[in-house]
C-alpha cells in the first residue's frame, strides 16, 4: 500500500479517536456542570429556608408562610428544573417547576439513548432542612432532561463542528507537508532504476533533510563502487581477451611453423618415395600415393584450424579484406543454401586494438550461429563507421531464430559474443525482424585506450 495513503488512513483514525474523546469530554463536562448547578441551587435555597427559620424564631413571627417559594426563583440556576419541599409531617408542601416540553427536538434519537445511558439528564438531589436540631422536611432538586440532553447537544454539535474543521486542516496540512517530505523517495527510486537498468553514472541529488540526504550520499557512494568495479572488471575482460588473443597468435604461430613445416616434410618425402618406388618397387607406388590425400587433409584441417585461432588477414590485410574474405569463404561453404552480404560504411582498417580482432571474432560467431540454428536463405552484415566515434555492428537473417533462443541459451558461442561487446564497453541488443529472423544489433565505442571505456 502507498506511504501517503498508509498516513491518511492513521491521520483519520488519530482524528476519529480525538473526535470520541472530545466527544465524550465535552459530554462529560456538561452533565458535571448541570450537576454543579443543581447542587448550588439547593444550598441556596437551603440557607435560604435556614435564614427564614432564623427570622421566625427569632421574632417569634410565625405568621409568615413556610417555606416562602415566591424566593426561589432567584436562587434557581438550572434552567427547567423542578424544587419541591415536603415536610415532615407532610402538612407542608412548596414546590417551583420550571418543567418544560420540547415538541420537536433538534437532537437525534441516537444521541438521546445514548445520552440517557451513559449519562444522568434526569438527575435529583435531596437534602434535608433542619434547624436546632429538628428535622423540618426535605428539599429535592430535579433536572429537565429534555433541557438538559438539548444542552448536551448544543455543546457536542460545537465541539464536533470545531474539532472536525481543526482535524481536517491539520490533517489536509500534515498530508501536504508528508507529501512533500516523501518527494525525495520518489527521485531516489528513479535514480535507483535508472541504476538498475545500467547507468551506474546516475547520481542523487543532495537533500536539506538530514535522513534523505545520508540516504543519497549512501546510494551515491555505493553507485561510484559499484561503477568502479564494473569498469575494472571490464577493463579485467579486456586484458584477459588480450592475452586469450595473444596466446591464440602463439599457438597459431607454432602450429604454422612446426606443424605446417612437417606437413611439407612429409609431402617433399612421399613424392620422393612415390619417385624411387616407382622405378625401384612399382609394387609400393600406390600405397605411398595414398599418404599425399592424408596430408593434403590435415593441411587443410590446420589451415581452418589456424583460421580460427588467430586469422592472419586482420594482421596483415586488414579488417575490411579479412571480413570479405570470410563472407567469400562462408558463401563457397553453403553452397547457395545461404547467401551472405557485407556492407561497409566508413573506413574501419584503422581502428584501435583491440576492436579488429574483436569485431571478427563477433562476427565470426553471429555467422556460426546463422548456419547452426536460423535455416536462412540470406545472412547480412552491416558495419558502420558513424561519426560519434562510434561502431554500429548489424548481423541479421531471414531465418526462424527468436530472441528467447538466445535470452535462455548457456552457449558459449553467445556467451563470448557478450563478453566481448561488454568488455569494450559496447551494447548489444537483439530485434525481432517483421519478416522473420533476427538481427543482432551491437554498438561499440571507438576508445584510444583501455582505460577510457566506460561503464
Amino acid at each position: 500500500m502507498n506511504l501517503r495513503v498508509q498516513l491518511l488512513y492513521r491521520i483519520l483514525l488519530i482524528a476519529i479517536i480525538c473526535l470520541t474523546a472530545s466527544s465524550f469530554y465535552v459530554l462529560y463536562q456538561t452533565d458535571k456542570q448541570a450537576i454543579s448547578e443543581a447542587n448550588f441551587t439547593i444550598n441556596s435555597i437551603e440557607q435560604q429556608m435556614r435564614t427564614q427559620l432564623l427570622l421566625m424564631f427569632s421574632r417569634y413571627d410565625f405568621s409568615s408562610s413556610f417555606p416562602n417559594t415566591e424566593r426561589w426563583s432567584d436562587n434557581n440556576n438550572v434552567s427547567g428544573s423542578c424544587i419541591q419541599f415536603l415536610s415532615k409531617s407532610q402538612h407542608r408542601r412548596g414546590s417551583l417547576c420550571k418543567q418544560t416540553v420540547i415538541k420537536d427536538p433538534s437532537w437525534p434519537s441516537w444521541f438521546d439513548s445514548l445520552y440517557q445511558q451513559l449519562f444522568s439528564p434526569n438527575f435529583e438531589i435531596k437534602k434535608n432542612i433542619s434547624f436546632t436540631a429538628v428535622s423540618y422536611g426535605v428539599i429535592s432538586v430535579t433536572l429537565n432532561s429534555q433541557l438538559e440532553t438539548a444542552r448536551a447537544w448544543n455543546n457536542f454539535r460545537a465541539v464536533i463542528d470545531v474539532l472536525f474543521v481543526s482535524i481536517f486542516a491539520v490533517a489536509l496540512l500534515v498530508f501536504f507537508t508528508i507529501n512533500r517530505m516523501l518527494q525525495p523517495a520518489h527521485i531516489i527510486v528513479r535514480g535507483l532504476e535508472r541504476m538498475r537498468d545500467g547507468q551506474l553514472n546516475t547520481r542523487l541529488p543532495t537533500f536539506n533533510i538530514k535522513e534523505w540526504k545520508q540516504t543519497s550520499d549512501a546510494i551515491n557512494q555505493l553507485a561510484i563502487t559499484q561503477e568502479k568495479s564494473m569498469a575494472d572488471n571490464k577493463l579485467l575482460a579486456l586484458k584477459l581477451m588480450n592475452i586469450q588473443e595473444e596466446e591464440h597468435r602463439y599457438i597459431a604461430r607454432e602450429l604454422h611453423d612446426e606443424f605446417g613445416q612437417c606437413l611439407a616434410g612429409i609431402n617433399a618425402i612421399t613424392t620422393s618415395l612415390h619417385q624411387t618406388a616407382q622405378q625401384d618397387c612399382p609394387d609400393l607406388s600406390t600405397e605411398i600415393k595414398t599418404i599425399r590425400p592424408i596430408t593434403a587433409h590435415m593441411m587443410d584441417v590446420l589451415r581452418s584450424l589456424l583460421t580460427r585461432l588467430r586469422p592472419s588477414d586482420v594482421d596483415d590485410l586488414g579488417l575490411t579484406s579479412s571480413l570479405n574474405n570470410l563472407i567469400r569463404s562462408w558463401n563457397n561453404r553453403s553452397n547457395g543454401i545461404t547467401n551472405y552480404h557485407l556492407t561497409i560504411t566508413g573506413s574501419i582498417d584503422q581502428l584501435p586494438e583491440p576492436l579488429p580482432i574483436n569485431i571478427y571474432r563477433i562476427i565470426q560467431e553471429c555467422l556460426t550461429n546463422i548456419a547452426k540454428h536460423a535455416n536462412a536463405s540470406l545472412a547480412e552484415v552491416i558495419i558502420a563507421r558513424q561519426e560519434k566515434q562510434i561502431i554500429q555492428l548489424d548481423i541479421s537473417d531471414n531465418g526462424t531464430t527468436k530472441t528467447d533462443v538466445f535470452d535462455n541459451t548457456t552457449g558459449i558461442g553467445l556467451l563470448g559474443i557478450k563478453e566481448r561487446v561488454a568488455a569494450l564497453g559496447g551494447e548489444l541488443v537483439f530485434i525481432p525482424n517483421p519478416t522473420g529472423g533476427l538481427t543482432v544489433s551491437i554498438h561499440i565505442p571507438i576508445v584510444t585506450s583501455p582505460g577510457d571505456i566506460h561503464v
